[in-house]
């Protein structure tokens, strides 16, 4: 499935402990150019050679990254307009759900990483050509906001996902509309979802303990709800997401693994953008998904000035990224 997308955006960020008195801050700036395009400083190049073999020491002890593995981004954008066009920056909707899928080639399973659209981080700012302009501190949600739509702004949070994981490579995004949920899940002819809680205020259908065969909107108000005035909520929309990617998935494998694209086709360029291949995208159904071993970015989610934030434990962080894209060398 992976096509060698790695090149040294990999090797530029990796955990503080291998850059020395170089801080994060230093190593992603000057990496936010729109044409995709990374410009590495005398700083970085030296980062670069400390870990060109992909090793890094953590905790005493010493770890080399899985090379096995693919990481693709799922971007789900709240907007009601096609997604495939450009907009002036800050029309272009928000990311509303953003997971990152970790697919192990030679052990054929999937970890799944939800990642907290409250997550407050480093954003690129962009222009109306789609240039970088500057950077501020907010949701990770808006950064799909801060460029101008579709592939640009794809790329803008496949770069910030990167920098929050410090420098984990990235080899795709599948980014879709969020109002094409319904539709999507029609061609499938529908997915069922166990209910492991009560969700009948959002359909009263979703009752826990229940399998429900979702169709149409049910699908989007499954995906997409959550009590706004309530703190947090965005916590149980997370686990509904995941619960309903990973039955959708499941479906495609079911259906024998082959009509995923076939599905998303007549969307691509309108609700859907992606820089997955045909074949990529089809051998997402052929991985057995850890479904039980969902993973969380750790950290605590606070009441700010106005909004919800999610700050980020980071060491707590780079552990997890330790057990999840690397393995110990003995």
């Amino acid at each position: 499935m992976r096509t060698d997308r790695r090149g040294l955006f990999c090797r530029k960020i990796m955990f503080p402990v291998l850059a020395g008195a170089v801080s994060l801050t230093a190593l992603t700036s000057g990496c936010g150019k729109n044409d995709n395009t990374e410009e590495i400083s005398s700083a970085e190049t030296e980062t670069q050679s400390q870990v060109i073999d992909n090793t890094i020491e953590w905790k005493g002890k010493t770890y080399t990254y899985n090379r096995n593995l693919t990481n693709i981004l799922f971007i789900g954008v709240d907007t009601t307009d096609p997604i495939g066009e450009t907009y002036s920056p800050g029309d272009a909707g928000q990311a509303d759900c953003i997971i990152l899928l970790s697919l192990d080639e030679e052990t054929e399973q999937g970890t799944i990483i939800q990642i907290n659209r409250n997550t407050i981080t480093t954003l690129d700012v962009y222009d109306d050509t789609g240039s970088r302009a500057g950077s501020v501190e907010g949701q990770l949600c808006l950064q799909y906001a801060y460029s101008i739509g579709g592939e640009s702004s794809s790329w803008a949070v496949k770069k910030t996902v990167g920098s929050i994981l410090y420098g984990v490579t990235i080899d795709g995004y599948f980014t879709m509309q969020m109002d094409v949920i319904g539709d999507l899940n029609d061609a499938m002819g529908g997915v069922d979802i166990f209910m492991t809680e009560d969700y009948t205020y959002i359909d009263s259908s979703f009752i826990e303990g229940t399998t429900v065969h979702l169709e149409g909107d049910q699908a989007e108000r499954y995906v997409r709800y959550r009590d706004t005035s309530v703190f947090n909520s965005v916590e149980d929309r997370m686990k509904r997401q995941v619960e309903y990617i990973t039955s959708m998935i499941s479906t495609m494998r079911a259906q024998g693994g082959t009509k995923l694209y076939d599905i998303i086709s007549p969307y691509l360029g309108t609700e859907v953008v992606t820089d997955m291949s045909a074949e990529e995208l089809n051998a997402l159904s052929s991985y057995e998904y850890l479904t039980d071993e969902v993973q969380y970015l750790p950290g605590e989610e606070v009441m700010g000035e106005v909004y919800e934030e999610y700050h980020l434990d980071e060491d707590a962080l780079q552990d997890l990224l330790i057990s999840i894209f690397y393995t110990e060398v003995e």
